[in-house]
């Protein structure tokens, strides 16, 4: 006897219950034997009933919840950069703007794991000047060329030295951010792949002239005069310029289920 016939005879020789409880409990049975019943068509709509009222629940409880500029009033950027403060104003947020005076210096050799402790670093050090009920928001941004790591040029002979080797190829820009309220913290890295045209000489020294590369990890900005040299973008083109807020708003979301 199969295990869906020894459910069938449990549910129908008793004579008791109804028919849909009988038909219940052969299924629990096979269930308990590892027998797959198909479902008939009253008991495919009462499960979409189900899953619609659930969605139903679900979707009036969201609406509940306050929204993340209600749970987060006090934000802090701890960063001066203009990109940062119109990417984070994206997600409704007016942030106030602390620079970090962290050291930034750094032996660390892996992208992602330098963007992350920078952030770190400078969520911390501008913490202290603020009470445990405000939202820090750090992040620290590198170019990768595949051999080293470029961060913003000093001079503008370094930034001629970071165009001219990026010229032509493929780079990766990285991004860590950090969320830091209380003591509660979380971090995490995005990369992005930046396909870069071939540019002359010329086109480098007029670009390194209009003074745009100065402020710029890599020595270059996606966005602005530097666009025509970009061939293409893979990932989130946000974090090529300094902030994933994609990922960012998701974490915000998480980071506020979790306080």
């Amino acid at each position: 006897m199969t295990a869906r016939e020894k459910a069938a005879k449990k549910g129908i020789g008793s004579g008791i219950g109804s028919a849909k409880e009988k038909k219940m409990e052969n299924r629990r049975e096979a269930d308990r034997e590892g027998v797959d019943m198909e479902m008939d068509k009253e008991e495919l709509e009462e499960l979409e009933a189900l899953l619609r009222k659930k969605k139903e629940k679900e979707s009036e409880e969201e609406w509940k919840k306050p929204s993340l500029q209600e749970s987060f009033p006090k934000l802090v950027l701890a960063s001066g950069s203009p990109r940062r403060i119109e990417l984070l104003k994206l997600l409704g947020f007016s942030p106030t703007v602390y620079p970090s005076g962290a050291d930034e210096s750094s032996a660390e050799k892996d992208p992602a794991l330098l963007t992350q402790r920078l952030a770190f670093l400078k969520a911390e050090e501008v913490q202290r000047h603020f009470d445990s009920e405000t939202l820090l928001i750090a992040a620290d941004t590198v170019v990768f060329d595949g051999n080293k790591i470029l961060g913003k040029p000093k001079t503008e002979e370094e930034a001629y030295a970071m165009l001219s080797g990026l010229s032509g190829k493929v780079n990766w820009v990285y991004t860590g951010v950090c969320l830091l309220y209380g003591e509660k913290k979380m971090g995490f890295c995005e990369k992005t792949t930046v396909y870069l045209s071939k540019m002359s000489n010329r086109e480098i020294r007029e670009y390194i002239a209009s003074g745009d590369p100065m402020d710029k990890a890599g020595a270059y900005g996606v966005q602005g005069p530097f666009a025509r040299f970009v061939k293409g973008i893979e990932g989130d083109f946000c974090n090529a310029i300094g902030l994933p807020i994609a990922r960012l708003y998701q974490a915000l979301k998480r980071f506020r289920e979790e306080l």
